[in-house]
């Protein structure tokens, strides 16, 4: 047998080409699993907090072992190792978190993560988070500095609005406000539960192109006086003023198709309510008190008198 000839075999020839495609293919996947995982941005070293400068923080960190028990100070690198924080700053005694933009290895804030801090005045919201629960940061009264890290893709605070922004449906929506904040002009959402809680919250301009307002977007807070629901805005959710027991003064727009269950529950002192739609808008169980004066359009008193839910009110009158 000529041996050359078998060297020169195709199928000796195609078998050495699959084994060295094989041999390659082997060595990259290798490499590839080789490759650090995504650990977040590279920090630097530094200390963001001690015993003098955030006691409760600090409290927190040694009780969660994000440092250790006797620790004197918190470092960058110890807030970067922390990936979950769940709830273990509800109800806390935090005054003020700007840390909290350090813990870069952070990208969800669930439910209730901060709800009940009462004394929370300042929280950084950390470049990577991409999801942020209703509710994070309901009942946290006296927070009036809000903002997220510059570097976020997820959310900002433009305008320094002192509120958390997003994109939602292709437009703005506040996902969480403050007792400070300003809505910008181009935002159409209010979050569920966005302001829930904020008792120092007495007044604030809503867009005038505002397209929804969410359920207990504004529930509870205790010293909100008067609102005037923007022109667009066709349905106003369950809850979303219930325990308003300041507000006073309601106006409603044109656009409004439907009030829905407890919408302005426990809304004890309301004295005005400003309806102009010209056919009443459907009232589900939105009031529990009807000692306040609906003000309608001139003409459409009947109407508002015979329609379920309106004819509860003993004063109508039109202008």
């Amino acid at each position: 047998m000529n041996t050359n000839s078998f060297f020169k075999s195709p199928w000796l020839i195609g078998g050495a080409a699959a084994i060295v495609i094989f041999a390659l293919c082997f060595w990259a996947i290798n490499q590839v699993s080789k490759q650090p995982a995504d650990e977040g941005p590279k920090v630097e070293k530094a200390v963001i907090a001690t015993m003098q400068t955030n006691p409760e923080l600090m409290a927190i960190a040694r009780q969660q072992g994000w440092i250790g028990p006797d620790a004197l100070e918190m470092t960058t690198i110890d807030a970067k190792k922390v990936t979950d924080i769940g709830t273990v700053f509800q109800g806390s005694a935090l005054k003020h978190f700007e840390e909290f933009r350090h813990f870069v290895g952070i990208t969800e804030i669930k439910a209730d993560a901060f709800r009940g801090c009462e004394a929370l005045t300042t929280l950084v919201i950390p470049q990577r988070v991409a999801s942020i629960a209703y509710g994070a940061l309901a009942g946290c009264p006296a927070l009036t500095q809000l903002s997220v890290d510059t570097a976020s893709t997820h959310y900002d605070s433009r305008n320094d609005c002192n509120a958390i922004i997003c994109t939602w449906k292709g437009k703005l929506m506040v996902v969480a406000g403050s007792a400070a904040t300003v809505v910008p002009a181009d935002v159409r959402y209010i979050a569920p539960q966005a302001f829930s809680g904020c008792t120092a919250l007495a007044a604030l301009a809503l867009p005038e192109r505002m397209e929804e307002i969410g359920e207990r977007a504004f529930s509870g807070c205790t010293a909100l006086q008067t609102i005037d629901i923007p022109q667009g805005v066709k349905r106003i959710e369950p809850s979303a003023f219930a325990g308003c027991t300041a507000l006073h003064t309601v106006s409603l727009p044109k656009s409004l198709n439907e009030l829905a269950d407890s919408a302005f529950a426990g809304c004890t002192a309301l004295q005005t309510i400003r309806c102009p739609k010209r056919y009443p808008p459907h009232l589900r169980r939105a009031f529990d008190t009807y000692g306040a004066t609906v003000v309608v359009p001139a003409g459409k008193a009947a109407a508002y008198r015979r329609a379920p839910g309106w004819k509860n009110f003993r004063n109508i009158r039109e202008e």
